[in-house]
Parts: structure tokens; sequence; C-alpha cells
């Protein structure tokens, strides 16, 4: 019978060493070290001790130890168990009394320098995919300078914030957790040489992510607590449907904009729709796709509607807008125009609108080609979002 368990990190040597000889005590025998997961296979109880070795990928064969060290380890009594990467790990029986790998704390520096060195490579090796990500990400994007496109991808991740606030702290903590990971190691290793340079001996040593456990612990129940009360705001109150004119709200659907003339039912028209709402931490978001085609033309309307009461918050989040763009579409910058009725209005190329009125923003991109015409549009919203925020300031 196989089974598994999160073992301690691989800068928490001594820790894991511990860790495998009180699951042998239990009957469990270590069988292979993943890279977050160690299989164990069901045995009798026994007294083994534990050893990690850290070994440098220059002296790997295929990833494996060369069986050559392993003889040398096993003319000390100690057996080759499992190894992932750098992290080797051997056993031997406790009443054998085996010759330890090491007789002076100085002995195991190089040892944990190079530990030290795989966690630096490993986070470099991360920071350059998303390097190599970010610059052909940006390639698409011909007219935008190395800031303005930084200042559009925090810009990004900011609206994924407000607009799906789940998601976006899941997101955030994910990557803070990662770099965190990266970052402990390598100050536990430094931590480490820095003590056995003094003489302390190995096994006496308090990992420096013990001590920080408790914060980490913390740190990772706020962040899940976090995600799941967020998550369920926003699926408890979730709310969807096939058509957009079916419901009350800010938005304008296309019987609105075709004044009566509109009919779903002709053989003819080809229609899709849909209505999407849900409350978050910061509000309301309501979004609606409407696609119209029939004998006198086309419509694909989009609507993203955001009830925010933070000024300040609102007012950070239509800047968001302002940077982003459509489906990653390439488009020259918002201007700025005046509709009676608004508070704010800006508008992008021909089909994109962006609009401010009290505690509302809506974001609004369409294409026909036909009749409305974009002030007929504005005026549209300027009348809803009138109507809708007398409604709700009654």
């Amino acid at each position: 019978m196989k089974r598994y368990s999160l073992h301690p990190s691989s800068f928490s040597l001594v820790e894991t060493e511990e860790f495998y000889e009180r699951k042998a005590k239990k009957g469990l025998i270590l069988d292979k070290r993943g890279h977050q997961l160690s299989r164990f296979r069901k045995d009798e109880p026994k007294n083994l001790s534990y050893r990690v070795e850290i070994v440098d990928d220059k002296r790997l064969e295929d990833g494996k130890i060369p069986e050559e060290q392993i003889l040398v380890y096993e003319e000390c009594g100690w057996t080759h168990v499992c190894g992932k990467r750098q992290i080797q790990i051997f056993s031997a029986d406790k009443n054998t009394d085996p010759l330890e790998f090491y007789t002076q704390p100085e002995d195991q520096i190089e040892s944990v320098k190079i530990l030290r060195k795989g966690f630096l490579k490993e986070f470099l090796s991360l920071i350059v995919t998303y390097f190599i990500l970010f610059t052909i990400k940006r390639s698409g994007y011909p007219r935008r300078s190395v800031g303005e496109y930084l200042k559009f991808f925090v810009e990004g991740f900011y609206k994924i914030l407000i607009d799906t606030p789940a998601f976006g702290f899941l997101l955030f903590g994910t990557i803070a957790l990662g770099i965190g990971y990266y970052a402990i190691g390598m100050i536990s290793s430094q931590y480490l040489i820095t003590k056995l340079k003094k003489g302390v001996p190995l096994r006496t040593i308090t990992p420096f992510e013990k001590a920080m456990r408790i914060w980490k612990k913390g740190i990772v129940a706020v962040f899940v607590s976090g995600v799941l009360i967020l998550g369920l705001i926003e699926g408890s109150t979730s709310v969807r449907g096939d058509s957009p004119s079916s419901f009350e709200g800010p938005f304008i659907t296309i019987e609105e904009f075709h004044e009566g003339e509109f009919r779903k039912e002709e053989s003819s028209v080809s229609y899709n729709g849909e209505y999407k709402s849900r409350k978050t931490v910061f509000g309301e978001v309501i979004k609606t796709h409407e696609y119209y085609d029939g004998p006198d033309g086309y419509l694909s309307l989009y609507q993203d509607v955001y009830l925010i009461k933070s000024q300040r918050i609102r007012e950070r989040f239509l800047e968001s807008l302002k940077a982003s763009l459509y489906y990653g579409t390439v488009v020259s910058d918002f201007e700025e125009v005046l509709v009676d009725g608004l508070d704010e209005v800006y508008v992008r190329d021909e089909w994109e609108i962006l609009a401010v009125k009290g505690d509302l923003v809506l974001r609004m991109f369409y294409h026909t080609n036909k009749e409305p015409s974009r002030e007929s549009i504005l005026l549209k919203i300027s009348e809803n979002l009138n109507k809708t925020f007398g409604s709700v300031h009654k």
C-alpha cells in the first residue's frame, strides 16, 4: 500500500530527516521523493536514521546520483533511498551506528551553498520565463513603450482585482507565495551557512523557516480565508440569464437601440443574448452581451457595469479601464468628451465608450453596420444612467 504526504521544504534539512524517521517508526518507509510530496510504502515499524545529502546538478547523471558516489556512502553504512535533483536521501539502521558523512560543521558549508545556488537558479529561471512571456506579449503592441506596457500590465491586474476579487486575490496571493518560497529558501540557506561557519552543528540549528512558520501559517490562513469569503460573496449573489432585456439595470439593450423596431421572432433574425451579475466586496458587477443579425444589418453589443461606492477605488479603477485593451486589440488612447447628464465620458476609436455617473461606471464596446450613431448611443447611456442613478438615490 502506497501513501503520500507533504514533506518539509528543501531548505529544512534536519526537519526533513526527522520527518522521515518519524514516519519509519510508524511503519511508513520512504519510497520516493517528489517536489512537494513523498511516497511511502507500508511496512513494519523501523528505527531508521535518515540523512539528506545535497548534490550539485553537475554531478548528476540523467538526474541521478552517480553509482560510485553511492558506493562511498554504502561503505559508511548508508543506503541510497531516493532523490529529487539536488536532494538525495540516504537511510541506515540506527542500531548499526553508521558513520556520519561530515565530522565538522564547516564541512557542510559547500553542500548548503549548492542548495542556495539551486534556489537562486530556480528563481532566476522564473524571472527569465516571465521576461520572455512579457517580450512575446509586448511584441503585439508595437506602438507602446516598455513603460507604457508595464503600466498596461499593472492596470490590467487591478481591473481583475475589482472585476473578480476572488480570482484577483488568488492570483496575487499565489504569485506572492511563490516569490516568498524562493526568498525564504535563499535566506534559510544563508542562515545555515552563517551558523556552520561559527561551528554550530547542523542538527542543533533551529531552521529559519521554522522560526517563520507561525507567520507563514498565519499568512496562508488569511489568504485562504480571503479567497473563500470573496468567492462565497460572488457565488451566492450570481445571477445569469439569456436576455438582458429581461432584467433591469443601468445598461442599454438592442431593443432600446432599435426603439421598438427590433423583433426577435423574425425567422431571418439571428439573436443571442447573455446577462450576468454578481455582488463583490467593492460593490456590484453587471455584464451583458447581445448580438443581432437581421435583414437590416447587425449589431454586437458588450457592456460591463460597475457600481463602486468608494470614490478612491472608483477613480483608480477608471484609470485601469482607460489603460486596458478590449480583447487585446491595439487601439488608440481614450478621448474625453462632454455629454449632458454624465460626470465623465471617454471614447476610443469608433466603438468603445467609458461613462461615469455617480457610483456607476459603464464600459461599452459595440460594432454595427447600421444606425444608431455614437452620439445617439451616448444620449441613451445618459438617459439610462440618470434613470438608474435617480432610482438608487431616492
